[in-house]
């Protein structure tokens, strides 16, 4: 039985059970609740109280009265669901010090302690008396103009200091979805219980937007996120006085002016934390530097007046409430625990373990099968073996270089799981990734709920609100039939490959021997002739060796000397048989004496036959007797005949003896061989006998002989292949066909699902309930909404995507709640920041790439918050970099390289990142068509380093930013990216005065910025490299910032680059670009001295400029050779069994007819072998399958995804088989030529 099964039999028993203890006293029994509510129960696993209410047949008095009971067994089996156990005191003291690591009890966290205002996130209001800020937080102000920068100096500044909070907010919500504008009022000041930090913090925080044009800022209430309290603030008293217990609830739900102070002060003491209470108008805000801020003793709290303006964060303090939950239940989940098991022994900054290979895989069972796989939008065979293997396990790891489909894998993966019944939980920190899956998901977002922040109750409601309103539901849609046509097709291309190209009986893989030069052709009577020549002198012995006998013998009878020493051996044993009789061990001095014996038994034989008739008849038989003893003496093995060959003529067999030093030099030779070795040995004689050619042409005739005897006999045994080969472009299009055809198919079956699920909510008992709140006005917040119903929403909603906070915030702390858990940019996340997602899951995918930004510290804890100075920020984070989720995941579970790269039009604008930091593993498109100009452009600028920044540079900057304006064909998107924020906000600065002067401009400026495509935000920005990882535009310009300063010097300080694995951010910035990068530099690359630098970040930095500068000036022979020095044998394409000698051929027909035709083009990752050119670009691809199959055995990959991929670059392609460049080599060209006219 399942789980579910014993679920219903076990809550069935205490049913009974408790029907039986309460049986009242007039003897009813109790009826407690019926068995379809036990059904339902074992179906859907309550794991709170207030879930039995969702339950048909179940009413309140069964919750009180029985609900502890029920939830006592429930909650077992969804532990047990999750692969559940009690933690143990190594994984609970390794949570504990993640915990540690969490919360930023320190100076560093704004709302703990705020010393002076931070320009770019804090101003004090009361600077602005005019502003009635109480009139907006209690009283009928909706709007308050802050400033107006014409109107006076003063509000110039007030506008500039504004304008920069706005940008950081702006920022934050466009990386993480988070709106953090607050207003904070009042605050308090003080010292925390345990007397280590000090305190002044806001107490309530009041939600608003600014908004700005070009010359004024306005500031209004955000109705849409609620006013809160500082739950950072009472967590920091908890820890501080040792304590652990739950924080509270700190919404404000109502609020008035006249209650407001009185109810905060109340909320306040009920957590512990009591103050002196000041009912004063509100007052300027003081600022203390160092050691000036008022003493305190511990624990002593006074609220002071102040109403601040600032970027005020959160979520911190609803993760740590998560860690405290996970330690008090004492449970662990499987995928968890196997993660932070030994959590210290992990080396986080190594390149292993490496991902899986093709042939690990293969024996793991992750090899894609089409009757595992459901997707709605393409997939290539590396996302394929992804879906595979969460099929097989329950964690994976995906590692996802730029630009190779993360996005779409992941939409793979939700859709499949949502097909087989299961419920995803996406989450990532950075809202673009977030933005790009939902967009991938098309018109089936509508089925998933989207929150990046709690704050916005509209937006979630109106998802909700959709998604309850989705239509009528489909049905009946079939997959099996489809997916078992596709794999037959794919059984057909593995027909090929397994009877083609992997090694026969013979030895060899057949394609191989079709790749000879085809020698024979019967029906010249020449060719005739020899064929029945070499047949009549083969041995047919030679025919059963396999491949690599053959291949020895003719390496081995190559050499002219041993077929000089066989040869003499051969004509003496001919000459002298009786020789291979004698003893091996006859010394010279043996041999001499052999010779007197001769000479002497001469003498006698003439002696006898001088003898009559009765002499001779007499002494016979002693002559006789003196030779038998003679050549026992002499010879090994030997019989009468041996005798008599001595005694017929001993002269001549004295004078052989002068041979014998050569024969027994030759013999050794000739035993060392073995019987096939002398087999064809004798053969290599017989025909250089009979054809009079010398004996290495010989030699090579017999093995070519025995290869096309081999090969003509596959040829005759397997038509049906080759009718397949013919066939290939057919069976590919058919493929096409189906595959297209299931995606379709897969959109309506997941919507299927997704529909019959939503019933859990729509049908519901607690349905009107639902629609009330989604329909007020006044809506629920989310905390609230979904404790209530999320019996409903986690059946009937199978998708979420989140982020880490939120996920903390809304969701309860239950083990296995989402049946999968997959993150995005898990690079960047820190471990602790993905433990409770992991705890709520059954099954983990981790996505990322370790080659790309690594979350970065500052500050003492791990939810910090901007510095107030300024612009600490590039080198200290860079120094920070610490340990992420998925370098700990990538030391603990499988991983698989996404390897295909999908982003940039030109593969020079990726070749660099593919061969300095992979590899060269990725599969890059060559370039279909030459580009009018360079896809890298460097831009010189005399620029100058001063306050961290180069004026210069920002002006060229924006310069290029309104040609590119005026310019752009495509309505092409456009980033602009800086190596540190000091020059970000100098370009910003610069842009906003090029507005004001121009509004035309401004307008342009202002559009893009808010660009949105299919949901994703495809707007300009300008980022420092710490942020940029996730995005990509259309053009990406670069602002290098650094030049000479004022003293004329190039300060080598590479800051951030020269820390270990700092080149990293390198290579996030130089792989957003999908058509063009733009450079804009103060320096020559060679100003650069990089020799005595420590690690590798200066160096490459250096190399990459070099390359840029080659490709700006199409240099391209000298961008190639910087791809070179980063291993020569990536480019090294070893040709097995000459495999070349197809493309060779062809190359040669095609020229010989006209055609411009390159060899090998491509230099980002992947070449084509041939690729015919015309009006500078390349019309047809022409790629061996020789190399093919030796490059992958794969058949998905190899067959179907390769060209798949190529042709979605622009390419189209042809496949010469060696077999048919073999039986008919004028229609293969011919074939080629139709290929060629067709694209024309």
């Amino acid at each position: 039985m399942g789980l579910e099964d014993d679920l219903y039999d076990e809550l069935y028993e205490l049913r009974e059970s408790l029907r039986q203890e309460r049986r009242m006293s007039n003897g009813r029994i109790p009826n407690v609740c019926s068995d379809e509510a036990l059904r339902e129960m074992a179906q859907r696993v309550p794991t709170k109280v207030e879930d039995f209410s969702a339950i048909v047949g179940v009413g309140q008095r069964f919750v009180e009265q029985y609900g502890e009971d029920f939830l006592n067994i429930t909650r077992k089996y969804a532990i047990t669901a999750a692969n559940g156990s009690n933690i143990d005191a190594d994984a609970a003291q390794t949570l504990r010090e993640l915990e540690k690591k969490l919360i930023n009890i320190s100076k560093s966290n704004r709302l703990l302690f705020q010393p002076k205002i931070s320009r770019k996130n804090t101003f004090d209001l009361m600077t602005l008396p005019e502003v009635d800020v109480m009139g907006l937080l209690f009283g009928r102000k909706r709007i308050l103009k802050l400033c107006d920068s014409a109107k006076s100096p003063e509000d110039a500044k007030v506008y500039k200091h504004l304008n920069e909070i706005i940008r950081e907010v702006n920022r934050e919500q466009r990386e993480k979805g988070q709106y953090d504008l607050y207003i904070g009022y009042p605050f308090v000041q003080g010292k925390m219980p345990d007397g280590d930090i000090d305190v002044r913090a806001p107490l309530a925080l009041f939600p608003v937007i600014l908004d700005k044009d070009a010359r004024t800022i306005t500031l209004t209430l955000d109705n849409s996120r609620d006013a809160i309290y500082n739950n950072t603030l009472v967590l920091g008293f908890i820890k501080s006085s040792g304590q652990n217990r739950p924080l509270p609830d700190n919404i404000l739900e109502d609020y008035s002016g006249e209650t407001f102070l009185t109810n905060l002060v109340d909320f306040y003491e009920d957590n512990g934390i009591k103050m002196a209470v000041n009912y004063s108008l509100p007052t300027q805000f003081i600022e203390y530097k160092a050691g000036e801020f008022p003493k305190y003793l511990a624990g002593d709290m006074e609220m002071v007046p102040n109403i601040m303006l600032g970027k005020y964060p959160t979520y911190s303090s609803s993760i740590q409430k998560d860690f405290d939950g996970m330690l008090a239940g004492r449970e662990i989940n499987g995928i968890l625990n196997d993660l932070i098991v030994d959590l210290n022994k992990t080396d986080f900054l190594s390149d292993l373990p490496l991902p899986l290979s093709e042939d690990e895989m293969r024996d793991k069972g992750m090899e894609a099968s089409e009757k595992d796989l459901v997707y709605i939008n393409s997939l290539n065979s590396s996302q394929e073996n992804i879906l595979t293997a969460m099929e097989r396990g329950d964690e994976i790891v995906v590692q996802g270089p730029p630009g190779t489909g993360k996005s779409q894998v992941i939409t793979g993966l939700i859709t499949s799981a949502v097909i087989k019944g299961k419920t995803v939980l996406m989450v990532s920190e950075k809202k673009t990734a977030l933005d790009v899956v939902y967009s991938r998901l098309g018109t089936l977002s509508k089925y998933c709920l989207l929150i990046d922040d709690v704050g916005n109750k509209e937006l979630f409601y109106k998802q909700l609100g959709r998604m309850l309103d989705s239509g009528t539901p489909k049905s009946g849609v079939d997959l099996d039939s489809v997916s078992e046509a596709i794999d037959n097709d794919v059984a057909l291309l593995d027909n090929i490959a397994n009877v083609m190209y992997r090694p026969s009986d013979f030895g060899i893989a057949p394609y191989k021997l079709y790749s000879m030069d085809r020698w024979l052709d019967l029906n010249d009577r020449r060719q005739f002739e020899e064929y029945k020549m070499l047949k009549d002198n083969i041995d047919a012995s030679l025919l059963a060796l396999r491949y690599p006998s053959v291949t020895e013998l003719h390496r081995k009878f190559a050499d002219q000397v041993l077929m000089k020493n066989f040869n003499e051996y051969r004509e003496l044993v001919e000459k002298y048989p009786w020789m291979t009789q004698m003893k091996a061990d006859l010394s010279e001095y043996n041999i001499g004496e052999m010779k007197a014996d001769l000479l002497d038994l001469e003498q006698q034989i003439k002696t006898l036959n001088a003898k009559g008739f009765m002499g001779r008849l007499f002494n016979k038989g002693k002559v006789t007797r003196e030779a038998t003893a003679m050549t026992g003496k002499y010879f090994a093995n030997y019989n009468e005949h041996t005798v008599q060959k001595v005694m017929e003529d001993p002269r001549r067999m004295f004078e052989a003896l002068d041979g014998y030093g050569t024969y027994s030099s030759r013999a050794t030779i000739y035993d060392r061989l073995s019987p096939d070795e002398k087999t064809y040995g004798t053969d290599v004689l017989n025909v250089s006998s009979v054809s009079k050619m010398p004996y290495g042409e010989s030699n090579d005739r017999i093995y070519e002989w025995i290869l096309n005897d081999h090969l003509q006999k596959f040829d005759a045994a397997h038509k049906d292949i080759m009718q397949e080969i013919w066939d290939f472009d057919s069976i590919i299009a058919d493929m096409d066909r189906k595959i297209e055809s299931k995606r379709e198919l897969s959109k309506d079956k997941v919507e299927e699902v997704f529909q019959q699920n939503l019933k859990y909510i729509t049908e519901s008992k607690r349905r009107g309930d639902i629609n009330r709140i989604i329909e007020s006005k006044r809506k629920w917040n989310l905390n609230k909404f979904i404790n209530r119903y999320g019996y409903e929403l986690f059946k009937g909603v199978r998708v979420w995507l989140l982020t880490p906070e939120v996920v903390s915030e809304i969701l309860p702390l239950e083990m296995g709640i989402f049946d999968m858990l997959i993150f995005d940019e898990a690079s960047q996340m820190y471990v602790e920041k993905g433990v409770p997602s992991i705890y709520r899951a059954k099954k983990v995918v981790v996505a990322g790439d370790h080659k790309q930004l690594r979350p970065s510290s500052l500050g003492v804890g791990r939810i910090d918050y901007e510095s107030d100075e300024d612009d600490l920020d590039d080198i200290v984070s860079a120094a920070l970099e610490e340990e992420s989720l998925l370098d700990l995941a990538r030391a603990k579970y499988d991983s698989i390289l996404l390897n295909f790269h999908y982003r940039s039009k030109y593969e020079e604008l990726i070749a660099f990142s593919n061969y300095a930091f992979y590899g060269g593993r990725l599969y890059v498109s060559p370039n279909v068509e030459t580009p009018e100009k360079p896809p890298i452009e460097v831009f010189k600028v005399n620029g100058l380093w001063e306050d961290k920044s180069n004026r210069a540079e920002a002006d060229k900057i924006v310069q290029l930013l309104k040609e590119f304006f005026s310019v752009r064909k495509d309505n092409e998107t456009v980033g602009i990216i800086t190596f540190n924020a000091s020059q970000r906000d100098l370009i910003n600065d610069v842009l906003d005065e090029e507005c004001a002067n121009d509004p035309g401009f401004g307008k342009l400026v202002a559009d893009e910025m808010k660009r949105f495509d299919n949901g994703e935000d495809v707007g300009l920005f300008i980022k420092n490299i710490e942020s940029v990882q996730g995005d990509e535009r259309d053009v990406i310009m670069f602002s290098i910032g650094y030049a000479k300063n004022s003293e004329g010097k190039l300060m080598q300080r590479f800051g951030w680059l020269n820390n270990r694995g700092g080149e990293n951010r390198l290579n996030v910035a130089i792989s957003r670009a999908k058509k063009k990068i733009i450079i804009v530099s103060s320096f020559e690359p060679e100003d650069l001295q990089v020799d005595g630098t420590k690690n590798e970040g200066p160096r490459i930095l250096k190399k990459y400029l070099q390359y840029a500068n080659a490709i700006s000036s199409g240099n391209r022979e000298y961008a190639d050779s910087i791809l070179h020095s980063f291993s020569d044998d990536r480019w090294d394409t070893p040709e097995d069994f000459d495999s070349g000698r197809i493309a060779d051929r062809v190359y040669n027909a095609l020229t010989r007819k006209g055609y411009t035709v390159e060899r090998n083009v491509g230099i980002g990752g992947y070449q084509i072998d041939l690729a015919v050119k015309q009006n500078d670009r390349y019309i047809l691809g022409i790629e061996c399958d020789s190399r093919l199959y030796e490059m992958s055995s794969s058949t998905r990959e190899r067959d179907y995804h390769r060209q798949k991929y190529l042709e979605s670059r622009g390419w189209k392609i042809h496949r010469v088989w060696t077999p048919g460049m073999w039986k008919d080599p004028e229609k293969e060209i011919a074939r080629i030529i139709q290929a060629i006219e067709r694209n024309h």
